[in-house]
């Protein structure tokens, strides 16, 4: 999988480590940093809006509104600069489909942790493969989940973007 440029932060900083392993260890030192946390699950690099970078800002929104309304929510935001680059390097060794490491290695590890309190799921985490396996650990983990409704992504890209900008990528969030 291919990933696209993406929002001009993902290709310019975060977090970044030389594996899948070492860049959830730093993902689960911080979060123990932060304590019990819940996390955004949703499309980014499938499914969604088919469309990566509004996936991500809808991604950014659902934390920041979250973080907003009072939620102590680990942001995976700074994480998707390494991760990017690790799934390039595990394209460049002839991997192809959807790097899963992402979910077996980063995002196993964060859940495994006994940190991760809750998943919150944007409209349309079923078309990501990506979200349908973290609700399938979270599920196994017998953790928390809630849905998060198409009003409150609304709200949350409004409070983020351009009110005309937000209602556009909102219409393409599937039901």
């Amino acid at each position: 999988m291919v990933y696209a440029a993406g929002p001009r932060e993902l290709q310019t900083h975060g977090i970044e480590a030389a594996s899948f392993e070492a860049l959830a260890e730093i993902a689960v030192k911080n979060l123990r940093e932060q304590g019990p946390s819940g996390v955004v699950c949703g499309p980014i690099s499938t499914g969604g809006t088919n469309n990566q970078i509004h996936n991500f800002e809808v991604f950014n929104a659902a934390i920041r509104g979250l973080q907003r309304a009072g939620e102590n929510i680990f942001s995976q935001v700074p994480y998707e600069f390494g991760l990017r680059r690790l799934a390039y390097a595990w394209e460049a060794k002839g991997n192809s489909g959807y790097c899963m490491p992402i979910l077996t290695v980063f995002y196993t590890r964060l859940v495994e942790s006994g940190l991760i309190t809750k998943g919150w799921f944007i409209p349309g985490w079923h078309s990501s493969l990506g979200a349908y396996f973290e609700r399938e650990k979270l599920v196994r983990f017998k953790l928390g989940i809630s849905d998060l409704t198409r009003e409150e992504i609304g709200r949350f890209m409004k409070e983020e973007h351009p009110l005309e900008y937000a209602e556009k990528v909102l219409a393409l969030i599937p039901e």
